[in-house]
């Protein structure tokens, strides 16, 4: 099942760095969050709505049978998540800006294997470096594909259509004191402040769930802070991804990740990843 989710308020996806009130004042956010938060948000739904404590849960540490425990997710499976917007009164997903489409002058293009390359690199056997011959500016194209250019791209097109994050959601400084949980009371000189994300009118954020359960609608514990967001299951699926790729008779293929990936080389697959 396809499920759209949208906050109630703002949001708040702290990076991986560390913070502490009175060290560093200011707690970054990214947008879109990773597969990490998407799947404690799922998992802690299905474990209330089974009335599970999680307390207890977190405690005991043993996988339930739907969602499992730690590195075991038992029968979830995700995929996403995705931002998506609605035009026209249907949805469409938006696909982060693939990195080989760059912009030269006021055009997309995109940046092609050349084998006749004037230096030598260092590039394991078989990969060659991308690149686009112009005496114009390059400069790296930052935004969003909708659909409709995502299927473009995958049959060798530059796109003619980018949105952009100010279409889509803005970071909203809010500022914050430290509190000390035994008095009750602000602490001094502990003031900070965190960037929160608010989304636009018609933007939600797109995922597929299997193997649990899910209402109709209803709402998510989202983020940091807990957060509120509401989701809902989509009455119209939109198709797979990997429908787009149309392009027959190709010579060479092409691996596009449109959410981050974790592998154990590095910047490179290794070991069965």
């Amino acid at each position: 099942m396809q499920v759209a989710i949208r906050p109630v308020d703002v949001w708040l996806f702290r990076d991986g760095k560390p913070f502490t009130a009175g060290e560093d004042h200011i707690a970054e956010s990214i947008f879109p969050p990773s597969p990490f938060t998407l799947q404690g948000a799922i998992r802690t739904k299905v474990l209330a709505d089974k009335g599970v404590n999680l307390s207890e849960f977190a405690c005991q540490r043993r996988p339930d049978p739907d969602v499992g425990y730690g590195d075991n997710f038992g029968k979830l499976r995700l995929c996403g998540p995705l931002l998506m917007r609605c035009k026209g009164g249907k949805w469409e997903r938006l696909i982060p800006m693939p990195a080989d489409v760059v912009k030269v002058g006021n055009r997309c293009k995109l940046l092609q294997p050349n084998p006749d390359l004037p230096f030598v690199t260092n590039l394991p056997e078989g990969l060659r470096l991308l690149w686009v011959q112009t005496d114009e500016r390059v400069s790296e194209v930052k935004g969003w594909l909708p659909e409709s250019e995502w299927k473009r791209y995958l049959q060798g097109q530059a796109p003619e259509q980018v949105v952009t994050s100010d279409d889509l959601f803005t970071f909203e400084p809010r500022f914050g004191i430290a509190i000390d949980s035994n008095k009750g009371t602000t602490q001094e000189a502990m003031l900070y402040q965190a960037r929160f994300v608010r989304l636009k009118d018609g933007t939600a954020i797109w995922v597929e769930v299997d193997g649990v359960s899910l209402g109709s609608n209803g709402f998510l514990r989202f983020g940091g802070e807990g957060r509120a967001a509401t989701y809902e299951i989509l009455s119209e699926q939109l198709p797979p991804l990997s429908q787009f790729n149309t392009v027959r008779n190709a010579t060479r293929f092409k691996i596009v990740l449109v959410t981050p990936a974790w592998f154990s080389g590095g910047w490179q697959p290794k070991d069965g990843d």
